[in-house]
């Protein structure tokens, strides 16, 4: 292979170092073919910005000063100062700061900005000589510029089962191009008992843990995968691998071309993170979280039962888990590997049915971001948006450069105040992507705000805006037909990604770590939105005979009433256009300003339910039941009420959605309140009385009160993230320790009132009224 080549690659991994005079990029990658391609950029200088008035005494670290011809969006001239090293530039940058100067960009890593101004985003064509080495593509310094690449990945999901409190390995479980349990064990496994078993996995018996490390490592190796899944395969397994190759002197090489992979703690948030090159490690639960997949808990039994309808053979937790095991280990090994096994083969099923690589291709096509990265909004805004600030003949200052005062509270969207009430034909709409829109149809924009210019646009909030050069705007009607298209073409991949990351603007402009923060520009896209969201109404109200009974940000409710004239769908259909329309000629006529909003018919509910708060005639924000037919039948929908909330309990859940239904229907609701207080009172429900909600921390740093779910945490000897607890005539107490007897009025006047009386005061009853005759059933 030695010679010039074309590598068509998708990134995996990259890192860097410094030399004794020189900064290194690696990059490690796989091509259209599936070979590994570990690419090394030898001398890249790291850079920033600085006033082209600061003294050249302050910025002597620089191998070179250089004047370009760029601005700060203030319009001052600057120099691009090189280094040689990462550690020369920021020292120098240290040395600036100190001397009060402000900088530009020095926050900016240099392997993000040279794959940034590259627009490398995910994809990239590496073009340069190249030498096979193993398995490995080697290139140095090739030129490389992004390009769009479809990669076929290798997957393997890990598991390790382990003795914590003695700090022990019992076991590693691989499934990849293989299926095997590396364990240690006194024995080779007779085949009758591996026949017995049924047993569809390879079983390789160790000495010890040295052994296990060892075959584990090599058959990485062997195996090759691009990618490496676990359920918490960060936070534990691999860190716990890594710790015990340390105690064994076993080199962890667990990267590619046997590089020894590195664990650590960010200083954001103080996560684990790891680092093995060439192969990337996906955290499916962190993942799942992170990317708005929502689950009561997290634990893989509990996420395999919801979406695999499959469960664990050993479900408990804690302690007993641990013994559980430790049996198991001791008196079946065969059946200890098929649990160990089963773990692995669970998360992968889950990997996939989520769709979460190819979910995350697409958001590393669309941010930059690894494709393990979670999260991560403002780096996404600076990496798309400062290639092209350079290209507008600018430069952006570093974060920590502002000086901020005391939090100012944003304004919000706006939100029609709601009648409650019980309705029938209830059409709902929703603005599709409505901040987004604002920012391309008003010219919202960081540069656009701070740039002199006479062509500018003013809305109807806050400041005007240079219509050139338009860079957010330009970037949110890309993702924006980018997302159209996606539609078009079936790929919901796509589509969730870019309005996962499209809605998140406004937020990073709204926060003070963003380098682009203003509190102008934010309050700017919501008081607009209030604008938007008001001007709508106004034009339905006076062009229809229906009213707007609720409206929230970017959401309309029209209320048609039981006898409309037409069919509901139809009038959804043009409602929606009449109010794109007008807006469409408002934004023309009084800002000059071409429309980027869109007003979508999403539904029609049948009947429709905003329920009152407690003890008044108002209705509740962001609280709602919507219901369509089904059969004979009705399908409901709950907006922010209690079953749709994980911390109520499943007793509180299914009374709403069974008093809900009944009041819809018009069938008797008084029988139904009455026997189900009387079956929590005789102790029938006491299996849906159990509270679950999650620690937000450490046990420790409740110090401002004790909640419930907290107390019941701290009974337990190794409580975890979910406590689960039901309230009782001592207090909360743990499902694990539970002793006392369940305090029934509790539940009767803080589960079922609070929820009966919100939607009874619809139909002139009460809670109360209606168990008046079982007072003396409560006790005392």
């Amino acid at each position: 292979m030695d010679g010039t080549t074309v590598q068509r690659c998708f990134l995996l991994t990259h890192s860097s170092r410094d030399t004794v005079n020189r900064f290194d990029v690696e990059l490690h990658a796989i091509n259209d073919s599936g070979m590994h391609v570990h690419i090394t950029v030898r001398g890249f200088r790291p850079l920033f910005f600085v006033l082209r008035s600061v003294s050249d005494d302050l910025t002597a670290a620089a191998v070179e000063r250089k004047a370009l011809p760029l601005k700060t969006m203030s319009g001052a001239d600057v120099d691009c100062c090189y280094f040689r090293t990462l550690s020369a530039m920021r020292n120098c940058a240290e040395r600036l700061h100190n001397a009060m100067q402000p900088l530009f960009e020095s926050d900016i890593h240099p392997v993000d900005r040279y794959l940034m101004e590259r627009s490398v985003n995910g994809g990239f064509e590496a073009v340069g000589p190249a030498v096979l080495y193993g398995k490995t593509i080697r290139m140095t310094n090739p030129r490389i510029r992004g390009l769009t690449v479809q990669p076929v990945l290798s997957v393997l999901s890990l598991d390790i089962e382990t003795n914590v409190s003695q700090g022990v390995l019992y076991s590693i479980a691989c499934a990849g191009k293989r299926r095997v349990v590396f364990i240690v064990g006194k024995s080779v496994f007779s085949s009758e008992a591996v026949a017995e078993k049924r047993v569809t996995f390879e079983i390789v018996v160790c000495r010890d843990e040295n052994e296990l490390l060892i075959r584990f490592l090599s058959h990485l190796e062997e195996e090759d995968p691009d990618i490496i899944i676990g359920w918490n395969v960060i936070d534990f397994d691999m860190q716990f691998i890594a710790q015990r190759c340390i105690a064994l002197s076993v080199p962890f090489a667990a990267g590619r071309e046997k590089s020894i992979a590195s664990i650590f703690r960010r200083k954001m948030k103080n996560r684990t993170a790891l680092r093995i090159d060439g192969r990337v490690v996906m955290d499916v639960p962190t993942i799942l979280r992170t990317y708005h997949r929502p689950f009561e808990e997290y634990s893989l039994n509990f996420v395999a039962s919801e979406l695999l309808g499959k469960t664990k053979d050993i479900t408990v937790s804690g302690a007993e888990k641990i013994a559980a095991i430790d049996t198991l280990y001791a008196n079946d090994p065969v059946a200890f590997c098929h649990y160990n096994m089963e773990d692995c083969l669970l998360t992968r099923e889950i990997f996939d049915i989520t769709d979460t690589l190819p979910n995350a291709i697409e958001r590393s096509y669309r941010s930059g971001h690894l494709l393990d990265r979670c999260g991560g909004s403002i780096a996404a805004f600076d990496y798309l948006y400062l290639p092209r600030l350079h290209r507008a003949g600018y430069v952006a200052p570093d974060a920590v450069s502002f000086s901020h005062s005391d939090d100012v509270a944003l304004p919000g969207g706006y939100v029609i105040e709601p009648h409650a009430g019980i309705y029938d034909n209830v059409l709902v709409f929703d603005f599709r992507s409505l901040y987004p829109s604002i920012i391309m149809s008003f010219g919202i924009d960081p540069l656009g705000y701070h740039i002199p210019s006479d062509d500018r646009i003013q809305g109807p909030a806050g400041p005007s805006f240079s219509r050139k050069p338009a860079i957010l705007p330009g970037i949110i009607g890309e993702l924006l037909d980018a997302r159209i298209q996606a539609k078009r073409n079936n790929n919901p991949h796509l589509s969730q990604a870019i309005k996962i990351l499209m809605n998140s603007f406004y937020g990073v402009l709204g926060a003070r770590t963003c380098r682009f923060f203003s509190t102008e520009l934010a309050s700017t896209i919501t008081r607009t939105g209030q604008y938007i969201l008001k001007t709508s109404i106004d034009f339905i109200v006076e062009s229809t005979s229906y009213p707007v009974i609720y409206g929230d940000t970017d959401s309309l409710f029209v209320h048609l009433g039981p006898h409309c004239s037409g069919e509901p769908q139809a009038i959804g259909m043009k409602i929606a256009a009449d109010v794109t329309a007008y807006l469409g000629t408002i934004l023309r006529e009084r800002f000059n300003a071409d429309c980027a909003l869109l007003l979508q018919f999403e539904t029609h509910f049948t009947k429709f339910l905003i329920p009152a708060i407690r003890g008044t005639s108002y209705g509740s924000k962001k609280h709602y039941c919507g219901a369509k037919p089904r059969g004979t039948g009705l399908d409901l929908f709950f907006k922010g009420m209690e079953s749709v909330r994980s911390d109520w309990t499943e007793l509180a859940k299914e009374f709403q959605y069974e008093l809900i239904r009944r009041i819809f229907l018009n069938e008797p609701l008084e029988e139904y309140v009455r026997n189900t207080v009387t079956a929590v009172i005789s102790g029938c429900m006491d299996d849906k009385l159990v509270y679950k909600k999650r620690l937000r921390k450490r046990l420790e740093e409740y110090t401002q009160g004790t909640p419930p779910h907290v107390a019941a945490a701290r009974m337990l000897d190794n409580p975890p993230h979910l406590i689960k607890y039901c309230q009782t005539i001592d207090g909360p107490q743990p499902l694990e320790k539970l002793t006392s007897r369940l305090d029934y009025n509790h539940y009767i006047d803080s589960q079922l009132q609070p929820i009966a009386d919100s939607v009874l005061e619809l139909t002139s009853q009460s809670f109360s009224r209606i168990v008046s005759g079982q007072q003396e059933l409560f006790g005392e």
